[in-house]
């Protein structure tokens, strides 16, 4: 008996060494592309730990960033997210959908349609507000408000979508999803348009720097997972920079006085009409009559 005891208590020793299942058969979902500052990743059964440039990024992941800190990760080959400063997000996934749960600050997400398969989606929860993203280019926000008659002070989310569109939703009231057009906004179950002068606010702290200096034997596939990923976020108009710019997307031009529309469609005013061209009459040449006429009176 006392061998069996002793065989037993090596056997779990054993077994405590080995890879938690979880985190053993844990299933890619990308990788950092960008990361500037202190940001850290949170994975099952491990306790928090930096986050560093080219690193791989896993299902139910949590990533949280610190003060003056910014990353960027590509997930999946087809969505950049892009990560502001004191923000924190969980990436899950079910077989045909990945979910990016926004739990404090703010993110840009950019979508391709076109490396999406059939079927796929991609969901995005920002707090009370949920959306499904296909081929748009969508800034998050969670910010903490006072609710109603002196209530509790609860997270609420804002979507704010700069190209493309989404169907969103309040978290629970999936039944009464909106459609939400370029340069309009999602807060609380309304719509409203963004404003020229809410552009710059919303892409405040979404812009990178140099990128990273790598360091020695990096995979292949990472390095063209970094180059799929730059390339992505600037096919958009929106959120990319190439490494060693920092440059911040444009506000999209609009015509002053002239409203905004669903779809990024503007009322331009007619141009003031041109007054008619007016010119002299053309005399017609005298006739023979009137130059004998003419002459008899000399």
């Amino acid at each position: 008996m006392l061998n069996i005891a002793r065989l037993a208590a090596a056997l779990m020793s054993l077994i405590a060494l080995l890879p938690s299942p979880a985190f053993a058969q844990a299933t890619k979902a990308g990788v950092v592309t960008t990361l500037e500052g202190h940001v850290t990743v949170t994975r099952v059964t491990l306790a928090p730990q930096p986050l560093k440039f080219k690193d791989d990024l896993f299902v139910d992941d949590k990533v949280t960033t610190g003060d003056q800190s910014i990353a960027r990760m590509l997930l999946g080959g087809k969505a950049v997210v892009t990560v502001h400063e004191r923000s924190t997000l969980t990436i899950t996934e079910v077989p045909g959908k990945a979910t990016i749960d926004l739990q404090a600050g703010k993110i840009a997400l950019v979508v391709a349609k076109d490396k999406m398969r059939p079927g796929e989606s991609i969901e995005l929860r920002a707090a009370n507000a949920v959306a499904g993203i296909r081929g748009t280019v969508v800034v998050a926000e969670v910010s903490s408000a006072a609710a109603q008659a002196g209530g509790a002070v609860g997270p609420t989310g804002t979507l704010w979508v700069l190209t493309g569109q989404i169907e969103a939703f309040l978290a629970n009231q999936p039944g009464n999803a909106v459609l939400v057009s370029a340069l309009q906004q999602f807060r609380g179950g309304n719509v409203t348009n963004i404003l020229p002068g809410q552009m710059a606010p919303i892409l405040q702290g979404l812009s990178t720097g140099r990128l990273p200096r790598t360091q020695g034997g990096d995979a292949q596939a990472k390095e063209n997972g970094v180059n799929a990923a730059i390339a992505l976020a600037n096919s958009f108009t929106g959120v990319g920079s190439v490494a060693g710019s920092n440059v911040v997307p444009p506000p999209p031009v609009v015509v002053t006085g002239a409203p905004i529309l669903p779809g990024n469609m503007l009322i331009k005013p007619r141009p003031p009409a041109s007054p008619p061209v007016t010119s002299s009459p053309v005399m017609p040449p005298p006739s023979c009559h009137d130059r004998h006429q003419h002459d008899t009176a000399r």
